[in-house]
């Protein structure tokens, strides 16, 4: 086999990823009847729960063409526990995703028409150690630390309870394959085993000095019903010498293993909870995850090395580093994969039929491509030249065959939709449309009021992995009027300092909670939503920074036509009527500050103008159209100019295509070509 990290820049949230859980995507109209799901496994949906209370569900895809369609909405952050989120997991059969925090609150969420929502609720003030749903996915089996547990139905009604008495914590639970069993693991190394009706019925002891950190089968993690298709029906099947096969050949007639992980780094593979002979394997790895591939031919054991076996540099220890070791089901060492990790791997999971190992570090997320057959000489060779080019674009100067570049740029499609945005990039991220068809949801919220930097600032985050990426900043610049200037991020601070490349030592710490939401919650639930910006908040009166002209250069006519937006027709102004003109920055403070636009506005903050600022955008950027009526007696109405940013050629990025006379004060009549929203 083969394993290595995939290639391009660290993904990474604004806080530890604490947990992970991985389904496949299944069509709406093939949920109800048996299909080839394993066709619909090279896409799905990665849950991530972080330190800040946030759950993110991010689109994922195994797909090695670029032109795959993906969903409109790729990223979703939900919002509604009030602590950390330990533990989150799918349940594939009914299409729900469980969600536990570190107070002892549980969500079961649901998706509706697009939109996620909490469903079921259940919060009894202890800390939940497991959470984890039968193979049909039709009960739930919630442990706690104290020694309580309770066994449900997806619905959310209570089948049994009991109230285990112990010296120690129970640290987890899993049902057995045919789910006729429930077994739970302690921290004093035992096991205990009780009947799918809450009976007791055995306490097995397997260590005397190192407690049990999980437990799981060799089994797939959910039965769903599969029709006959083969696995060569796929639109994206291609043969081993086309590319790393990502296709695993099943395991046949294999009986399921448990796999007990302990404290110390050793592993036992046992054929039930009482096997007197279980195969032990020492990893040699401390803070260990384990975790089977679906298939059940492939253990991934992920955890940090031990100080034995580092050694010494000249100028001072070895640091430590995180490594995954494969093993398969005999307890035999087949691969081990060394990453660049220093931070111990929190959580793993497998994807797309066993092709992708995902692991959380700290803020950070690895994608691992799995070859579970002998590795070709071609996926060598692809993997080699690809860890010494940086980007996909040095694979076009390489003197390579037309469809050797081609298998070589697969190499750097991620996995993980969308990937974060290039901090060397992020001008053009924020300034030109993408390529696709997806939406990108934002969070905004205020992170400044310090008159002495010419007002209060507000930030627009992308919403990405449960966190908020920075990617805007506007600042108001007027007292009386709503007129604001939108910046880099990095104005005030150093690139990495907001967001880097690196293993992120330097989080966003500012993004402590967000103002929008994804989830739908009850009136009962309303409270424990995060904190609104009130209205009077969101538009202090500071001082206008000061600002002089800066002319455009004379073009002839024919120019001037040819420059126009076809969405902001020349109109002439109301006689009489003072209109939005421009006003504009020196060239000194748009190079020093970063300065991208600015928005003008009138004086009773209902037209609003959008002008370019820096050298590489157009002018006019737009303009937004306000109709209110004095005693709301009719629908509110706003008008969108949105003209199409292209990336052009120098030799027209300062065509004057700004008319500052689109509308005026007391302009009703609106063009033809506008976008309307109620």
């Amino acid at each position: 086999m083969y394993a290595a990290v995939e290639h391009g820049p660290v993904l990474c949230s604004d806080s530890n990823i604490l947990c992970l859980s991985w389904k496949g995507r299944v069509p709406k109209s093939e949920k109800e009847k048996p299909v080839c799901r394993r066709r619909y496994y090279e896409e799905g949906w990665l849950a991530t729960g972080n330190g800040r209370g946030v759950v993110g569900v991010t689109f994922t895809s195994s797909h090695c063409r670029r032109d795959r369609s993906t969903p409109q909405r790729i990223n979703f952050n939900l919002r509604g526990h009030n602590s950390e989120v330990v533990l989150v997991r799918w349940n594939e059969p009914y299409q729900k995703l469980a969600t536990c925090d570190a107070d002892g609150g549980i969500f079961v969420w649901i998706q509706y028409e697009g939109r996620w929502s909490v469903e079921l609720v259940n919060d009894r003030g202890a800390q939940v150690s497991d959470f984890t749903w039968s193979h049909d996915g039709t009960q739930a089996l919630i442990s706690y630390r104290d020694g309580f547990v309770l066994v449900g139905s997806v619905s959310g009604q209570r089948h049994w309870s009991s109230e285990i008495n112990l010296e120690s914590q129970i640290t987890c639970g899993i049902w057995t394959p045919d789910d006729q069993q429930v077994l739970f693991g302690t921290a004093d190394g035992q096991v205990i085993v009780m009947d799918c009706h809450g009976r007791m019925l055995a306490h097995v002891l397997l260590h005397e000095s190192d407690g049990v950190l999980g437990m799981s089968w060799n089994y797939p993690i959910f039965l769903v019903e599969d029709s006959s298709e083969s696995d060569t029906d796929s639109d994206d099947y291609a043969p081993p010498q086309d590319g790393p096969a990502a296709y695993p050949i099943p395991v046949q007639n294999i009986k399921p293993l448990l796999t007990v992980s302990f404290t110390s780094g050793d592993i036992s593979l046992m054929n039930n909870y009482d096997d007197l002979s279980p195969t032990v394997i020492r990893s040699g790895l401390k803070e260990v995850v384990a975790q089977w591939c679906t298939q059940g031919d492939l253990l991934a054991v992920a955890g940090m090395e031990r100080q034995t076996q580092l050694g010494e540099l000249p100028n001072g220890p070895l640091l430590k580093s995180a490594m995954v070791k494969f093993y398969n089901v005999r307890g035999e060492h087949i691969f081990t994969l060394d990453t660049l990790v220093q931070r111990p791997i929190i959580s793993i999971c497998w994807g797309h039929r066993d092709s992708r190992l995902l692991m959380a570090s700290g803020p950070a997320l690895y994608v691992v491509r799995v070859e579970h057959r002998v590795s070709s000489l071609q996926l060598l060779c692809q993997q080699a030249i690809a860890s010494t080019l940086r980007e996909d674009k040095d694979v076009s100067k390489l003197t390579l065959p037309p469809r050797l570049c081609s298998y070589l740029s697969t190499a750097f499609i991620p996995t993980i939709k969308p990937p974060i945005p290039d901090p060397n990039n992020m001008r053009d991220f924020v300034s030109y449309p993408s390529a696709g068809n997806e939406r990108l949801h934002c969070t905004m919220k205020r992170t400044e009021d310090d008159p002495e930097v010419g007002g209060p600032c507000y930030t627009l985050y992308l919403e990405y992995l449960g966190g908020l990426v920075p990617i805007l900043k506007g600042r108001r610049i007027s007292k009386l009027r709503p007129e604001f200037v939108i910046m880099d991020p990095r104005t005030d601070s150093k690139p990495d300092e907001i967001y880097g490349n690196s293993l992120i030592s330097t989080v966003i710490d500012s993004c402590n909670c967000s103002d929008s939401s994804d989830i739908e919650l009850s009136d009962d639930w309303a409270a424990k939503k995060s904190p609104k910006i009130s209205r009077a908040s969101k538009s202090p009166k500071l001082p206008r920074i000061s600002i002089e002209a800066r002319k455009s250069p004379k073009l002839p006519r024919a120019a001037q036509e040819l420059s126009r937006s076809p969405r902001l027709p020349l109109r002439k102004p109301s006689v009489g009527s003072p209109s939005l003109t421009r006003r504009e920055f020196p060239f000194e403070d748009i190079t020093q500050h970063n300065y991208l636009a600015q928005v003008t506005s009138n004086i009773w903050g209902t037209k609003f103008k959008i002008v370019g600022l820096a050298a590489f955008l157009p002018t006019n950027l737009g303009a937004v159209i306000y109709k209110t009526s004095l005693l709301h007696l009719q629908p509110r109405q706003m008008t969108i100019y949105l003209p199409e940013v292209r990336k052009i050629s120098m030799d027209y990025i300062n065509l004057p295509v700004f008319n500052p006379n689109v509308f005026s004060e007391d302009e009703d009549d609106l063009p033809g070509d506008a976008v309307r929203t109620d």
